[in-house]
């Protein structure tokens, strides 16, 4: 391939359109090399076949006394002409990332210095001299820069978002040494540990913190051996830091991969503790995934499902890593040396957590090799003496333990670490009202409660509120401390906690009339991809139980919308969705114009039905009739009376909230196909449009 078949190939591969706008890592080494000559040429390809090739191309464009400046002004051109096409310094930059790759310490440099320079000047092909190349430390920034420019303003994030980072000390290099530091399949594993750590979107956490947790995370699972070489070196570990807050910047709530997509964490499951063992997705309440597609079948998800049982496509043995492509996600089983199971009722098993829970019976499969250690763990932790179930077989190598129920945390780490509840939590907000969304929104007076977890000091965090500091706290005899928000923020709008160096951030909106799609048991229907369902649970997900929540003071009604009659309690809420209109005697009709509180709109699809008993109330005529168009050829009428609040003439109405409509736009709605919900409803909305 030439220069320019190797910048486009790398473009494509490293900026596709992608579902989220997440930091994309410009990481090349000879492997990827290899891989893409393999797939662009659809022949086998060598490593070193790829490296000379890639090696060739690169040399076209970058020689002679100034290497750089070709690529250069190609990138202004590019750039001044309104960046239509590929960005032309693409391979350029992953050149620079490959010598990165190759870079070690020569024998003749001063201890902890990078020798880099000598292999970019191998892979360019500029031999003559030593050190940096002329223009190296102008023009590469510099194309760096136009990078950042292209992701972040030219394509608002839709292609990615730049993660090249300056070195501390190198400043030259450090742009492309960062992209060296990790892979794109590494930023799962930051994914994971950001999880496992209980980081929530918008967190704040200072990079000697970061590193130290991760390096703790480190020890309990088995990360790439790329991850391991940085945090062993002196040089890369600030780099790896930044990266992980930067990472902790855009983090979602969930571990994605190189190409943005979601990977789904999924849980072990046994009956038992033993034999045999299954999968369960744990789907995160602000995922919208609608389908899972595992080899060629397409599983729903239903709305507002926590847990998604599946059968694993073979057996499944405990401690090793499993990994599901399912089409728009990745479903992702770390692998462990010790599982904290839990009895999951939605699931109707044992299923593995992240750590235990104080005051929770748990049970506990580990290696042999850490049993003793684990079951001093579980002492320390003060619980009751534990057992080893009998008529439970186990896998060789493994010891199964029950009655673990702890009353207080410890300070552990490695391997049994996730015995000690809260092991390496961070504060965190739980609880509370949240309104569906990405972000940490609640309803005002049902603020979130504070979770401080132990500290290996037993001396907690200063916490302020606002600003304002709370009085020293006492470790209770769990030694976590909880603090109701709610007693202490009582306004609408944005709050700030600070424990430590750690920020906090929640908004509190109004109290609004509205349906939020809280987390409900929908459990999937039949499928060989998936796992057998108790019947005690399947008889849990009968859909009249799903009711929405209203605030105190709502004034019932009658409900109108596209739901079956039987399908929700009778409100006067109306899902949002299509145009509304109001249809009364002697042809009057009016449309509805809803409109929600501003804060409605700054979260993400939030789920919500509106009110619309105040614009009912407002209309100069009584309404007999409510119609929903959902569509130019597709309309619903629903006949019900309504509830009067008030008189039935003009009264101050919001501005906008509805209109009035001509005879002719009357004639045009009501003839069309319209049907009802109920064909009880059938003769009298024919009578109604008759004019009868």
């Amino acid at each position: 391939m030439d220069y320019d078949s190797w910048n486009r190939v790398l473009t494509e591969h490293f900026f596709p359109l992608r579902e989220a706008a997440a930091p994309v890592y410009l990481s090349v080494d000879d492997a990827l090399l290899t891989e893409l000559l393999t797939r662009h040429t659809q022949t086998a390809t060598t490593p070193t076949t790829a490296a000379e090739n890639f090696q060739t191309a690169i040399r076209s464009r970058v020689f002679g006394r100034d290497p750089f400046e070709g690529i250069a002004s190609s990138a202004r051109r590019w750039r001044r002409h309104g960046a239509a096409g590929h960005p032309p310094f693409i391979a350029l930059l992953a050149a620079t990332v490959l010598a990165a790759s190759r870079m070690n310490r020569s024998d003749n440099t001063a201890a902890g210095r990078f020798s880099y320079y000598g292999p970019l000047r191998e892979l360019l092909g500029l031999h003559e001299g030593f050190g940096m190349p002329d223009g190296y430390d102008v023009i590469v920034p510099t194309l760096w820069g136009h990078l950042k420019w292209w992701l972040t303003e030219h394509e608002q994030g839709r292609r990615g978002l730049p993660s090249a980072i300056p070195h501390p000390t190198q400043v030259n290099i450090g742009w492309s040494l960062s992209q060296a530091v990790l892979v794109g399949s590494d930023r799962v594993q930051v994914g994971l540990f950001l999880s496992a750590i209980g980081a929530q979107p918008g967190d704040s956490v200072p990079e000697a913190e970061l590193l130290d947790r991760f390096q703790e995370w480190v020890r309990l699972n088995r990360p790439s051996p790329r991850v391991r070489r940085a945090l062993a070196s002196p040089e890369l570990r600030p780099i790896l830091a930044s990266i992980l807050q930067q990472e902790l910047t855009h983090y979602d709530g969930l571990p994605r991969n190189s190409a943005g997509l979601p990977c789904v964490p999924l849980s072990l499951t046994t009956d038992a503790g033993g034999f045999p063992y299954g999968i369960a997705a744990r789907i995160p309440s602000h995922l919208r995934l609608e389908s899972l597609s595992l080899s060629g079948d397409v599983i729903t998800v239903p709305s507002g499902a926590e847990w998604l049982p599946l059968t694993p496509p073979d057996q499944l043995t405990p401690g090793s890593a499993l990994e599901l492509a399912a089409g728009n996600a990745t479903l992702m089983l770390p692998a462990r040396d010790l599982y904290v199971l839990q009895a999951n009722d939605l699931v109707g098993k044992w299923t593995s957590v992240n750590t235990a829970e104080i005051g929770v019976p748990h049970r506990v499969l580990v290696r042999t090799d850490f049993a003793a250690q684990a079951e001093a763990v579980m002492l320390a932790c003060g619980s009751d003496a534990v057992r080893q179930p009998r008529r439970v077989q186990v896998p060789p190598g493994w010891t199964l333990f029950k009655d673990y129920t702890p009353t207080r945390s410890a300070t552990v780490s490695g391997v049994v670490g996730p015995l000690a509840p809260l092991h390496q939590q961070l504060a965190r907000l739980s609880g509370g009202l949240r309104i569906d969304g990405s972000r940490q929104t609640y309803l005002l007076g049902y603020a979130p409660d504070l979770v401080l977890p132990a500290t290996p000091d037993d001396h907690p965090p200063a916490v302020t509120v606002n600003g304002v500091p709370l009085p020293p706290i006492s470790p209770a005899s769990t030694d976590t401390i909880t603090i109701r928000l709610a007693d202490r923020v009582h306004s609408v709008g944005e709050h700030h906690i600070e424990v430590g160096n750690r920020k906090l951030t929640f908004t509190l909106v109004e109290r609004y009339r509205e349906s939020v799609a809280l987390p409900l048991l929908a459990l999937p229907p039949r499928s060989n991809k998936l796992a057998t369902i108790p019947s005690k649970v399947q008889n849990t997900a009968n859909p009249s139980a799903r009711a929405p929540w209203l605030p105190p003071g709502h004034l019932s009604g009658s409900f109108f919308g596209d739901y079956q009659p039987d399908s929700l309690p009778s409100t006067s809420l109306l899902r949002l969705g299509g145009s509304i209109y109001a249809l009364g005697e002697n042809r009057l009709a009016a449309q509805l114009v809803p409109e929600a509180p501003a804060w409605i709109t700054t979260m993400d699809q939030v789920p919500h039905a509106i009110d619309i008993e105040p614009l009912l109330v407002a209309l100069p005529f009584q309404a007999l009739w409510l119609l929903r168009v959902t569509s130019s050829q597709n309309a619903r009428a629903w006949q019900a009376p309504i509830v009067q609040t008030g008189s039935c003439g003009p009264c101050d109405a919001p501005s906008g909230s509805w209109t009035i409509l001509s005879q002719a736009d009357w004639h045009r709605l009501t003839s069309g196909n319209i049907t009802t919900t109920a064909l009880a409803c059938a003769q009298d909305w024919t009578d109604y449009t008759a004019g009868k």
